[in-house]
């Protein structure tokens, strides 16, 4: 069992088109996407950048983690927009993504999904499959309960979908983020290093993913508090029992934090398959993107 303090560590760790599109532009360190561009929603500017160009495969959409940026599937990406068109969007806050005034104090998946779901219907793509990690395969998993005629398959790989805490709950576990030197008092992300990477999820490559991390969750700031209350607020097994799309749950052997929360999807979905990628970590879109793609690749594909 995990204390508090390693599982609020590991959470941490873990309208029309406002421009056409243009070649990317990188909040982070690659150089392997095609083009980019802003959609403006309700409030904000979601961007996406995408790799790859449509083929017989339906898109495929990428959605990061808490605190990360679109970048982190850049190497799946790269893999598998080789026979179609992926496109990853930076989450509301996240990344290039910027929106109007103080972030609010929850934003529900529910919200994110729609804003994520109207930005795809002015990019005219009606239909996809959706990967997405931690808070993005939350969000995912939201988006596929409430639209799912634009939902064709789903993976999930590594995703917090407990169901549900308390307000107090969500404000104890704040508190102990705020002592143990994970965010300041007034709710901004300070830099962590590699250990508890190594410690709770297994990563191997910790020393350049906690630098990314510090970046991207240093872009992100003050939104990152209302994303993960929104997730924390949410009874997931709920929304994944409404779920019709085939769903592909993929764990990394070396993680601790992740695969606890198997049993509640596994009884809630319809349709799934789970795949345990033996040797990888908790974050197996980063630190294992070969594997990851080729799981995916191989449950897309079919």
């Amino acid at each position: 069992m995990m204390s508090r303090r390693q599982m609020g560590g590991a959470v941490l760790a873990t309208g029309a088109l406002a421009a056409m599109p243009t070649r990317a532009q990188n909040n982070a360190v690659s150089g392997i996407w095609d083009t980019s561009g802003d959609v403006r929603r309700a409030g904000g500017v979601l961007h996406w950048r995408s790799v790859g160009k449509q083929g017989a495969l339906p898109p495929l959409v990428l959605l990061h983690m808490l605190g990360g940026w679109s970048d982190d599937w850049r190497d799946v990406a790269a893999l598998l927009g080789k026979d179609r068109r992926v496109i990853a969007f930076d989450l509301p806050g996240h990344g290039l993504s910027r929106w109007d005034g103080v972030p609010p104090q929850v934003q529900t998946v529910q919200e994110t999904a729609g804003l994520i779901a109207g930005a795809l219907q002015e990019l005219g793509v009606s239909q996809a499959d959706f990967a997405g990690m931690s808070l993005g395969g939350c969000v995912a998993v939201a988006l596929a309960a409430a639209m799912p005629e634009r939902v064709r398959r789903l993976v999930l790989p590594c995703c917090a979908l407990g169901k549900g805490r308390t307000w107090a709950e969500v404000e104890a576990r704040e508190a102990d983020q705020v002592r143990t030197g994970m965010f300041s008092a007034a709710g901004d992300p300070l830099p962590g290093g590699p250990e508890v990477l190594r410690k709770v999820f297994g990563i191997r490559d910790a020393v350049r993913i906690a630098a990314e991390q510090n970046a991207s969750r240093k872009a992100a700031g003050r939104w990152i508090r209302p994303q993960e209350r929104g997730v924390g607020l949410t009874d997931f097994s709920v929304l994944l029992a409404r779920i019709s799309a085939p769903t592909l749950l993929i764990y990394g052997g070396r993680d601790t934090f992740f695969p606890p929360f198997r049993p509640i999807a596994e009884a809630a979905l319809r349709d799934h398959r789970t795949v345990v990628l033996e040797q990888s970590s908790g974050f197996p879109v980063q630190d294992d993107p070969v594997p990851t793609a080729a799981a995916m690749r191989a449950f897309l594909d079919t």
